[in-house]
Protein backbone atom coordinates (compact mmCIF):
# COMPACT_ATOMS: atom_id res chain seq x y z
CA UNK A 1 0.00 0.00 0.00
CA UNK A 2 1.26 3.56 -0.91
CA UNK A 3 4.28 2.23 -2.48
CA UNK A 4 6.98 4.62 -3.94
CA UNK A 5 9.48 3.30 -6.23
CA UNK A 6 12.53 4.76 -4.30
CA UNK A 7 16.01 4.53 -6.45
CA UNK A 8 18.30 3.37 -3.69
CA UNK A 9 21.05 2.84 -6.11
CA UNK A 10 23.44 5.82 -5.14
CA UNK A 11 24.32 6.33 -8.68
CA UNK A 12 20.77 6.91 -9.87
CA UNK A 13 20.02 9.27 -6.62
CA UNK A 14 22.96 11.46 -7.50
CA UNK A 15 22.03 11.51 -11.06
CA UNK A 16 18.61 12.59 -10.61
CA UNK A 17 19.92 15.16 -7.83
CA UNK A 18 22.12 16.40 -10.54
CA UNK A 19 19.76 16.09 -13.75
CA UNK A 20 17.28 18.49 -11.47
CA UNK A 21 20.12 20.90 -10.87
CA UNK A 22 17.53 22.90 -12.95
CA UNK A 23 14.77 23.46 -11.09
CA UNK A 24 16.85 24.72 -8.16
CA UNK A 25 15.19 28.27 -8.52
CA UNK A 26 11.79 27.49 -8.34
CA UNK A 27 12.38 25.24 -5.53
CA UNK A 28 13.55 28.53 -3.69
CA UNK A 29 10.61 29.75 -4.78
CA UNK A 30 8.51 27.67 -2.61
CA UNK A 31 8.44 29.45 0.95
CA UNK A 32 6.97 32.41 -0.86
CA UNK A 33 3.90 30.66 -2.02
CA UNK A 34 2.83 30.29 1.98
CA UNK A 35 2.81 32.06 5.13
CA UNK A 36 3.43 28.75 6.99
CA UNK A 37 7.11 28.29 7.02
CA UNK A 38 8.04 26.37 10.49
CA UNK A 39 6.98 23.25 11.40
CA UNK A 40 6.87 21.69 7.98
CA UNK A 41 6.40 17.75 6.92
CA UNK A 42 7.84 17.35 3.82
CA UNK A 43 6.61 14.33 1.80
CA UNK A 44 8.05 11.45 -0.47
CA UNK A 45 11.07 12.95 -1.31
CA UNK A 46 14.83 11.04 -1.55
CA UNK A 47 15.93 13.92 -3.78
CA UNK A 48 18.58 15.91 -1.62
CA UNK A 49 18.55 18.82 -4.05
CA UNK A 50 14.63 19.51 -3.26
CA UNK A 51 14.99 19.16 0.53
CA UNK A 52 18.30 21.60 0.48
CA UNK A 53 16.92 24.13 -0.74
CA UNK A 54 13.72 23.88 1.18
CA UNK A 55 16.27 23.79 4.36
CA UNK A 56 17.49 27.29 3.43
CA UNK A 57 13.73 28.49 4.21
CA UNK A 58 11.66 26.25 6.34
CA UNK A 59 12.92 26.32 9.88
CA UNK A 60 11.85 22.93 11.17
CA UNK A 61 11.75 20.31 8.83
CA UNK A 62 10.76 16.57 9.01
CA UNK A 63 11.31 14.79 6.11
CA UNK A 64 9.14 11.30 4.91
CA UNK A 65 10.72 9.36 2.52
CA UNK A 66 7.57 7.14 1.89
CA UNK A 67 3.86 8.13 2.50
CA UNK A 68 3.41 5.11 4.71
CA UNK A 69 4.98 6.94 7.21
CA UNK A 70 2.00 9.49 7.46
CA UNK A 71 0.16 6.80 9.22
CA UNK A 72 2.45 6.43 12.43
CA UNK A 73 2.68 10.21 11.88
CA UNK A 74 0.34 12.06 14.84
CA UNK A 75 1.87 15.46 15.03
CA UNK A 76 0.56 18.77 13.75
CA UNK A 77 2.31 20.79 10.99
CA UNK A 78 1.95 24.43 10.02
CA UNK A 79 2.50 23.38 6.33
CA UNK A 80 3.05 20.17 4.46
CA UNK A 81 4.93 20.13 0.79
CA UNK A 82 4.68 17.36 -1.44
CA UNK A 83 8.41 16.85 -2.84
CA UNK A 84 8.06 17.26 -6.73
CA UNK A 85 5.07 15.41 -8.44
CA UNK A 86 4.85 12.61 -5.65
CA UNK A 87 1.77 12.56 -6.05
CA UNK A 88 1.97 10.72 -9.48
CA UNK A 89 3.25 7.87 -7.46
CA UNK A 90 0.14 7.18 -5.87
CA UNK A 91 -1.91 4.77 -8.86
CA UNK A 92 -5.22 3.91 -7.10
CA UNK A 93 -7.68 6.80 -6.50
CA UNK A 94 -9.27 5.58 -3.23
CA UNK A 95 -5.52 5.49 -2.04
CA UNK A 96 -5.29 9.46 -3.11
CA UNK A 97 -8.49 10.34 -1.03
CA UNK A 98 -7.38 8.54 1.66
CA UNK A 99 -3.99 10.09 1.43
CA UNK A 100 -5.13 13.25 1.88
CA UNK A 101 -7.82 12.92 4.39
CA UNK A 102 -4.48 12.25 6.14
CA UNK A 103 -2.71 15.32 5.46
CA UNK A 104 -6.25 16.92 6.55
CA UNK A 105 -5.50 15.37 9.92
CA UNK A 106 -2.11 16.57 10.41
CA UNK A 107 -2.35 19.63 9.15
CA UNK A 108 -2.64 22.45 12.09
CA UNK A 109 -5.88 24.47 12.17
CA UNK A 110 -4.15 27.77 9.51
CA UNK A 111 -1.71 25.94 8.11
CA UNK A 112 -1.31 25.67 4.47
CA UNK A 113 -0.43 22.54 2.08
CA UNK A 114 1.77 23.15 -1.37
CA UNK A 115 1.34 20.41 -3.85
CA UNK A 116 2.22 20.18 -7.52
CA UNK A 117 1.04 18.11 -10.32
CA UNK A 118 2.41 17.48 -13.93
CA UNK A 119 -0.47 18.02 -16.18
CA UNK A 120 -1.83 14.95 -18.69
CA UNK A 121 -1.16 15.93 -22.10
CA UNK A 122 -2.27 12.98 -24.48
CA UNK A 123 -0.18 13.74 -27.55
CA UNK A 124 3.42 13.26 -25.40
CA UNK A 125 2.56 9.36 -25.29
CA UNK A 126 1.84 8.31 -29.30
CA UNK A 127 5.55 7.21 -29.41
CA UNK A 128 5.95 3.24 -30.60
CA UNK A 129 6.26 2.04 -26.62
CA UNK A 130 9.10 -0.52 -28.21
CA UNK A 131 11.57 1.91 -29.00
CA UNK A 132 13.91 3.71 -25.99
CA UNK A 133 14.40 7.14 -26.52
CA UNK A 134 16.97 9.20 -25.20
CA UNK A 135 15.63 11.73 -22.52
CA UNK A 136 19.10 13.39 -21.18
CA UNK A 137 22.96 12.93 -19.62
CA UNK A 138 24.74 14.76 -17.20
CA UNK A 139 28.69 14.82 -16.15
CA UNK A 140 29.16 13.49 -12.84
CA UNK A 141 32.62 12.89 -11.10
CA UNK A 142 34.13 12.03 -14.35
CA UNK A 143 31.42 9.83 -16.00
CA UNK A 144 29.09 10.85 -18.21
CA UNK A 145 25.17 9.65 -17.26
CA UNK A 146 22.84 8.85 -19.78
CA UNK A 147 19.37 7.88 -19.21
CA UNK A 148 17.03 5.94 -21.94
CA UNK A 149 13.30 5.37 -21.72
CA UNK A 150 10.59 3.24 -23.35
CA UNK A 151 7.04 4.13 -22.19
CA UNK A 152 3.84 3.68 -22.40
CA UNK A 153 0.12 5.17 -21.55
CA UNK A 154 -3.20 3.27 -20.46
CA UNK A 155 -5.59 5.99 -21.41
CA UNK A 156 -8.05 3.82 -18.97
CA UNK A 157 -6.20 3.46 -16.06
CA UNK A 158 -4.34 7.00 -16.63
CA UNK A 159 -1.16 4.82 -15.72
CA UNK A 160 2.21 5.46 -17.58
CA UNK A 161 4.45 2.76 -17.48
CA UNK A 162 8.51 3.20 -17.89
CA UNK A 163 11.16 1.66 -18.21
CA UNK A 164 14.53 3.28 -17.62
CA UNK A 165 18.34 2.43 -18.49
CA UNK A 166 21.09 4.33 -16.97
CA UNK A 167 24.00 3.67 -18.81
CA UNK A 168 27.67 5.10 -17.07
CA UNK A 169 30.24 5.78 -19.51
CA UNK A 170 33.75 7.08 -18.45
CA UNK A 171 35.40 10.09 -20.69
CA UNK A 172 36.56 7.64 -23.09
CA UNK A 173 33.37 6.57 -24.28
CA UNK A 174 33.52 3.06 -22.65
CA UNK A 175 30.36 1.55 -21.11
CA UNK A 176 31.42 0.87 -17.95
CA UNK A 177 28.25 -0.07 -16.12
CA UNK A 178 24.27 -0.51 -16.58
CA UNK A 179 21.22 0.14 -14.32
CA UNK A 180 17.84 -0.63 -15.36
CA UNK A 181 14.92 0.47 -13.17
CA UNK A 182 11.14 0.26 -13.65
CA UNK A 183 8.52 2.94 -12.18
CA UNK A 184 4.78 3.67 -12.89
CA UNK A 185 2.66 7.29 -12.38
CA UNK A 186 -0.81 8.29 -12.61
CA UNK A 187 -2.14 11.04 -14.10
CA UNK A 188 -4.79 12.53 -12.51
CA UNK A 189 -6.61 15.14 -14.52
CA UNK A 190 -7.06 18.96 -13.66
CA UNK A 191 -10.93 18.59 -12.66
CA UNK A 192 -10.51 15.02 -10.80
CA UNK A 193 -8.04 16.50 -8.17
CA UNK A 194 -10.05 19.63 -7.81
CA UNK A 195 -13.22 16.96 -6.86
CA UNK A 196 -10.72 15.06 -4.75
CA UNK A 197 -9.90 18.13 -3.04
CA UNK A 198 -13.43 19.00 -2.52
CA UNK A 199 -14.47 15.82 -1.73
CA UNK A 200 -11.51 15.77 1.34
CA UNK A 201 -12.49 19.53 2.83
CA UNK A 202 -9.67 21.15 1.22
CA UNK A 203 -9.47 24.23 0.27
CA UNK A 204 -7.66 25.39 -2.72
CA UNK A 205 -6.22 29.06 -1.63
CA UNK A 206 -4.26 29.48 -5.01
CA UNK A 207 -3.66 27.69 -8.52
CA UNK A 208 -0.14 28.71 -10.07
CA UNK A 209 1.62 26.85 -13.17
CA UNK A 210 5.15 27.02 -11.44
CA UNK A 211 6.63 27.80 -7.98
CA UNK A 212 6.98 31.55 -9.34
CA UNK A 213 3.41 31.98 -9.13
CA UNK A 214 2.71 32.36 -12.57
CA UNK A 215 -0.72 31.91 -14.24
CA UNK A 216 -2.26 28.61 -14.94
CA UNK A 217 -2.97 28.24 -18.53
CA UNK A 218 -4.60 25.88 -20.87
CA UNK A 219 -0.81 25.03 -21.97
CA UNK A 220 0.93 24.76 -18.67
CA UNK A 221 2.61 21.35 -18.19
CA UNK A 222 2.32 21.67 -13.98
CA UNK A 223 -0.40 22.87 -11.58
CA UNK A 224 0.50 23.80 -8.39
CA UNK A 225 -2.10 24.35 -5.68
CA UNK A 226 -2.02 26.15 -2.22
CA UNK A 227 -4.52 24.50 0.16
CA UNK A 228 -5.92 24.83 3.56
CA UNK A 229 -8.70 23.38 5.80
Amino acid sequence: MFSYPLYNDPRVLTFYDNINLQRILDYDQISSLTTSTAKTLVIGSNNNVFVDSLKKNFSEITVLQEIGGLIDQTEKFSSIIFSDFYFMNILDSENQREILNMLLERLDTNGEIVFNLELFKGDKFLDDPSVNSFVGQIEINGEIFMLFNRQEYDYFSQILYQNCTLEIVNLSGELTNTLKFEQELRYTFLAEIKHLFELCGLEIKQIYSNFDKSQLLESSDEAVFILRK
